[in-house]
């Protein structure tokens, strides 16, 4: 059986503005960031991101586990494959 709420306007807006609170909360931290990011990244900004050393950029991208682009001896990596890389390589750990 179905129920049904009857509220009034001002308690409905409380109930929508709550909500909408609620959302920006948990969505702005996020937004910010990745507002900040910059799109294409150096070989030196990802060793700060990932907290590895170039050696190991280096051989992410010799065995082609990391996409980059490269100009010349230029190269760079965008940020969404960087975040890929990461969220593929996530391990779980479980705490009990």
């Amino acid at each position: 059986m179905m129920k049904v709420v009857v509220t009034t306007q001002e308690e409905l807006e409380e109930l929508i503005n709550k909500s909408i609170e609620r959302a920006f909360k948990k969505l702005m931290p996020t937004a910010i960031r990745l507002a900040k990011q910059k799109e294409w990244l150096t070989t030196d900004e990802v060793m700060k991101l990932l907290s590895i050393s170039r050696r190991h950029i280096q051989y992410l991208r010799d065995n082609r586990r990391i996409i980059f682009h490269q100009e010349g001896r230029t190269i760079r990596y965008h940020i969404d494959d960087l975040n890929e890389y990461m969220k593929k390589n996530r391990i779980k750990v479980w705490v009990k």
